[in-house]
């Protein structure tokens, strides 16, 4: 009877390259994906943020006889368009949003977007408070109001639920002009990608 040995046997330097290859295609198929995947939860959040901001606003309509508040374009440049105080879109609905300033804040704006001074390498949120963009020709007027005004500019009636709101101040998700670059909230809450 022969005995026989035992050996142990290694990994040949092909299998390794053959296994290294198969992990670089697996990586090369799943980052895009997880990349995509990123992308869609920064979207999501943001319009979770402007359904709040929404939410946020149409308590203050309720508080205020329907009268949309005043606020600046940008305070941290100009009381624009108000003359003599900047006026903070997040202060003024702070306390309809529960206190919580996390609701103007887009998980997209990170300062990497060139803007003039005095806020370069700033975000929205850090120089305005918000990183929406209130539309400040509201202040002061009804829905109603407002509506009668594009109507006598344009001569079409807006429905209401085509009237957005908020907006995201910038492109924070994407090149401008494409789908979910900028995303919109508008008087029924709804959160979309464009601007009607």
């Amino acid at each position: 009877m022969k005995s026989q040995i035992n050996r142990r046997r290694g990994f040949t330097l092909i299998e390794i390259l053959v296994v290294i290859s198969i992990i670089t295609i697996l990586l090369g198929i799943l980052l895009p994906s997880l990349s995509a995947a990123r992308v869609r939860a920064t979207q999501t959040a943001c319009a979770n943020s402007l359904r709040q901001t929404g939410l946020a606003i149409r308590s203050y309509l309720d508080s205020s006889n329907d009268v949309f508040p005043y606020a600046s374009f940008m305070p941290s440049v100009d009381p624009f368009p108000l003359t003599d105080q900047a006026i903070y879109i997040a202060e003024v609905l702070l306390p309809h949003a529960a206190g919580d300033p996390s609701v103007f804040e887009c998980p997209a704006d990170r300062g990497d977007i060139a803007r003039p001074a005095p806020n370069e390498g700033k975000s929205y949120f850090a120089s305005e408070k918000s990183s929406y963009e209130y539309r400040f020709r509201l202040g002061g007027e009804t829905l109603e109001e407002v509506l009668k005004r594009f109507q006598s500019f344009t001569g079409v009636r807006m429905a209401e639920n085509t009237f957005w709101l908020m907006r995201d101040y910038d492109n924070f998700h994407g090149i401008g002009g494409r789908p979910g670059a900028r995303r919109y909230v508008y008087n029924d809450g709804h959160v979309s990608d464009f601007e009607n």
